[in-house]
């Protein structure tokens, strides 16, 4: 692999980005803009400094007069501070927004300039490519970073901060962007429309996500707040209140080290992603491999029981924590492990042309081949993910009570999600095969209006009463099965004739896939 100065891909873009005349303004209005933030800052600062002298002339008292030495003493450190906060903000924003979108548009705008293809069949490999573009599509943000950085750099250390902690922030800043440029180049492999508004909307709802992050602070996972771009930047500042620490395996770590671990090992993931399918054509393209997907749900239960807080192993009094027995961790898990799996459900769906194949050359042993169905594998990774809560609740016994009969009631918990979880992405699987347009989506939305309809129906069946509810629920969604007043196998009946009917429909789909894969193949399928 070339070094990544001399990246191809990279050169491309710098070139076109920091040419002489352009590197030259950028330079001049970055530095323009620092002497006018600091020119304002300044001025916020003898403003009040002249309002405390008019006081002190006014009321005379020593605490007014105390109040103006101490400012006067510490003019130039405060005014610094100032500076150097309104720096650290622009840029934060301004660097992060602008690598999630630069290269949220990357692929999605190659294809757009019909040029996509001619990158393709280039001698560069993909983690070439994904290099190249990940420095090269926001080059012009960095340089102008790297224009402001030496006076952030003497602005925070006049404002009385240590040169640890001014390069601590640097470092948060570019693991950050690094991460969400990360996620833009896989937002803009996904994304077939060529529609530039599309690729926006993608990037401002991930930039969105990723800044809600914050509020998982004073949550039982507030390592989860070390990827929010605010977190690491307030915490330095001073700005956070009081004091919180992310916890690793019930030890407290910086937010730094946390952002590095939890940026790093989620890039990794998104890394490995666009290597495997940046050069496929976009009906191929299948994020992660089977094994790939098993082992990225165990990474995600991993993190559950090494970022838990529980509410005895608080920050600060007052503070309200969401677990505080075995039963509410084993609830928490359960439930996102609904979403695991139906993500990893979608990272496994076979395109049409491999499952056809398979089916036709297949025989009864191939059941986990790599191109088969995914059912098998979401039940792998749904006993990963169990013997992960098995291991992490009894890892836990010593300061969250485990009750003998949780682990039964979660592995009946466990067992009714994931069927509804493997019912809906047969679904998915069966729109694949069918001539829908973006079948993915649109299955989704099937699902979507499928689970509004299930409410409406409960709704209505509650106006007979709470028992026809119930009943209705049960058999519908798999919400039942979160009852925390259930102990054990202790399970009411309605929700056994659920399972039971899901498992029946699963098979239903499971003969309407076959027949779809029995179809010859049409050369001219409806567009």
């Amino acid at each position: 692999m070339p070094r990544i100065w001399s990246n191809p891909e990279f050169i491309r873009h710098r070139r076109a980005e920091l040419r002489p005349t352009r590197a030259i303004t950028v330079g001049a209005v970055v530095l323009l803009l620092c002497v006018l933030i600091g020119l304002a800052c300044w001025s916020s600062q003898q403003h009040q400094l002249s309002n405390l002298q008019q006081a002190a002339e006014q009321y005379g008292t020593d605490a007014w007069k105390h109040r103006l030495d101490v400012l006067q003493d510490n003019f130039v450190r405060q005014t610094s501070l100032l500076f150097f906060r309104w720096l650290v903000g622009l840029q934060a924003v301004t660097l992060t927004f602008w690598t999630l979108f630069s290269c949220a548009q990357s692929v999605s705008g190659e294809r757009d300039r019909k040029t996509w293809d001619f990158q393709r069949i280039t001698r560069l490999t993909s983690a070439e490519i994904l290099i190249g573009k990940l420095l090269g599509e926001p080059v012009l943000v960095y340089f102008a970073v790297l224009c402001a950085a030496p006076v952030t750099l003497i602005s925070g250390l006049a404002a009385g901060l240590s040169l640890g902690t001014v390069l601590s922030i640097f470092v948060f800043l570019v693991s950050i962007s690094m991460f969400l440029g990360l996620g833009g180049m896989w937002l803009s492999t996904l994304l077939e429309s060529r529609t530039r508004a599309v690729g926006l909307i993608a990037a401002l709802a991930l930039y969105g996500f990723t800044l809600g992050f914050f509020n998982f602070r004073d949550s039982g996972l507030p390592g989860l707040a070390a990827m929010s771009p605010l977190t690491g930047i307030l915490d330095a500042l001073g700005e956070t209140g009081p004091k919180i620490s992310p916890v690793l395996f019930n030890h407290p770590v910086s937010w730094l080290l946390m952002t590095l671990l939890l940026c790093g090992s989620f890039g990794a993931w998104l890394w490995l992603m666009l290597v495997r399918n940046l050069k496929r054509d976009y009906p191929e393209i299948r994020p992660l491999s089977r094994w790939e997907a098993v082992g990225c749900a165990a990474f995600l239960n991993f993190l559950i029981y090494a970022l838990l807080s529980p509410i005895h192993n608080v920050g600060f009094e007052g503070r309200v924590g969401w677990f505080d027995d075995g039963k509410s961790v084993a609830l928490f898990a359960v439930a996102m492990n609904g979403l695991f799996l139906f993500l990893m459900g979608l990272t496994t769906l076979t395109p049409q042309e491999r499952l056809k194949v398979w089916r036709r050359t297949a025989d009864k042993s191939a059941l986990f081949a790599d191109d088969g169905l995914p059912w098998p594998w979401l039940g792998m990774s749904a006993v990963v993910a169990y013997a992960l809560m098995v291991w992490g609740l009894l890892a836990w016994n010593h300061t969250l009570p485990l009750e003998a009969t949780t682990l039964q009631a979660s592995a009946i918990r466990l067992l009714l999600v994931l069927v509804f979880v493997t019912r809906d992405v047969l679904f998915l699987q069966w729109c694949m095969l069918t001539r829908l347009r973006q079948p993915v989506v649109k299955g989704v939305l099937f699902l979507a209006l499928y689970y509004m309809a299930a409410a409406v129906i409960t709704g209505l069946a509650a106006v007979t009463s709470e028992h026809a509810a119930r009943f209705v629920l049960a058999l519908l969604t798999p919400v039942q099965v979160f009852d925390p007043e259930i102990r054990g196998l202790a399970f009411p009946g309605m929700t056994y004739a659920g399972l039971l009917l899901q498992i029946g429909v699963i098979g239903v789909v499971l003969m309407a896939i076959n027949s779809r894969l029995l179809r010859p193949m049409r050369s001219g399928a409806a567009a």
